[in-house]
């Protein structure tokens, strides 16, 4: 029953709460009962629907068992001490049995992180921190519950088979905090990814920036072998660094032509107005800093504080790199042909040391273009308010019969132009 109900963590790690009868059974058979109960008793829905191939099951099983034989045998080397039912003795047994548990999960995790690190070309560090470690204080506070059901189990009169399945509560319980910690993650990170979306939503030409510049942000961090807490945290803070964009007006923000020095001013605010938004959230509060430095400059002539050099947080000065590279190899408005990946490299090196950390700017450059390369726009992703087409991509010719329609409809009808209805072709030709 413990095993009918598994819960899939974000990176395809399965847990349940079987191991609570198992390690029950551990103290109650040894070796031996635990490799029966492993095997037979850890058959889970996916299973019985076929949703799991044959090898997949067999691996599944094979995985458990041995855990759970090689956490028995761990607990009969410490049983084999203990004699009489003395008070020590009743330690000792309680402490073998957390030392089986022991054994039991960290067999059981190597050999499930190894399996989905093989499916999914995920790295068996990311899929430790970001899926283990959030139920790992679950999983080891299951032990004392499992020598507590073996101990009820063993009741005189038979009141241990009826008393027994009562801890079907607190496992079910156990169970709901896994699929709650499933549910909170997957909602911060649709959250985060909606956030993000509806920022380079607003323009064409930034659709999509967000989540490349974490992608290859997420890829340089990994090259450079930081923990994967810091990996984290610049995945995040990649898919937020424009969101302080939403306090921009639309007049300056797609305007075509350079930015005069008023617009420069209020555009570079973004950086500040970005890490006032996400730092009350106690969650991405360590990624304001990231989101607030990423357009500070190596040699401190950047915005919005002008610090230089190491004083840039590390996951900031890739961001830089990161950002630089996607928006050069990217159509702009104001650069309707993006840069080939040669062209913006060339840019990264000629400013290296200047605009970008020396030592990062060889990490970009030697990813592989699989990771840099822009996959090719989707019109069927694009979100409905950018269905129509764009005003700024209309050729001169067009722009001039527009110019004569407009005189003709003016000479039609010589009425003051605020007096007739007119629909913007621009969000920013209604900003005044």
């Amino acid at each position: 029953m413990a095993s009918a109900l598994p819960v899939r963590l974000p990176h395809g790690v399965v847990a349940n709460v079987s191991v609570a009868p198992v390690i029950a059974a551990i103290a109650l058979g040894g070796p031996t009962a635990a490799g029966i109960v492993a095997f037979f008793g850890t058959t889970d829905s996916r299973e019985v629907r076929g949703q799991i191939p044959w090898y997949g099951t067999l691996f599944n099983h094979a995985a458990i068992v041995v855990a759970a034989v090689a956490g028995g045998f761990s607990y009969e080397l410490v049983y084999a001490t203990t004699q009489g039912g003395s008070i020590a003795a009743g330690l000792i047994q309680f402490f073998g049995l957390m030392l089986a548990a022991i054994v039991y999960f960290a067999i059981n995790t190597v050999l499930a992180v190894a399996a989905v690190s093989a499916r999914t070309g995920t790295s068996a560090r990311t899929i430790w921190v970001q899926d283990v470690r959030g139920i790992a204080l679950n999983l080891i506070g299951l032990a004392p519950l499992a020598w507590l059901m073996a101990q009820i189990f063993l009741l005189p009169n038979g009141v241990g088979w009826w008393a027994t399945p009562l801890f079907v509560v607190p496992l079910f319980t156990t169970r709901l905090a896994y699929h709650r910690y499933v549910e909170t993650r997957e909602l911060f990170e649709q959250t985060i990814g909606a956030l993000a979306n509806a920022v380079d939503a607003r323009d064409k030409y930034t659709r999509g920036h967000s989540n490349r510049v974490s992608h290859i942000s997420v890829q340089m961090a990994r090259v450079m072998k930081l923990p994967e807490h810091e990996v984290e945290k610049i995945q995040w803070a990649g898919l937020l660094h424009d969101v302080g964009k939403i306090g921009i007006r639309d007049n300056i923000l797609l305007k075509e032509g350079p930015l005069d020095r008023e617009e420069r001013f209020l555009m570079n605010q973004h950086p500040t107005i970005g890490a006032e938004i996400v730092a009350p959230a106690r969650q991405l509060s360590e990624e304001a800093p990231l989101i607030k430095a990423h357009h500070e400059w190596f040699n401190g002539s950047g915005y919005p504080d002008g610090v230089e050099a190491l004083d840039i947080p590390q996951g900031a000065r890739i961001l830089t790199i990161a950002d630089a590279y996607e928006a050069m190899t990217s159509s702009r408005p104001y650069r309707k042909t993006p840069l080939s990946h040669e062209h913006a490299v060339g840019e990264l090196e000629k400013y290296s040391g200047i605009q970008f950390d020396p030592t990062i700017v060889p990490v970009l450059v030697n990813l592989p273009r699989e990771i840099l390369d822009r996959p090719p726009d989707r019109p069927d992703e694009l979100p409905t308010m950018l269905h129509a087409p764009d005003p700024r991509d209309r050729p001169p010719d067009a722009e001039a019969a527009e110019d004569d329609a407009t005189a003709a409809a003016t000479a039609a009808d010589p009425s003051p132009p605020e007096s007739r209805q007119s629909r913007p072709m621009l969000a920013s030709d209604d900003v005044s």
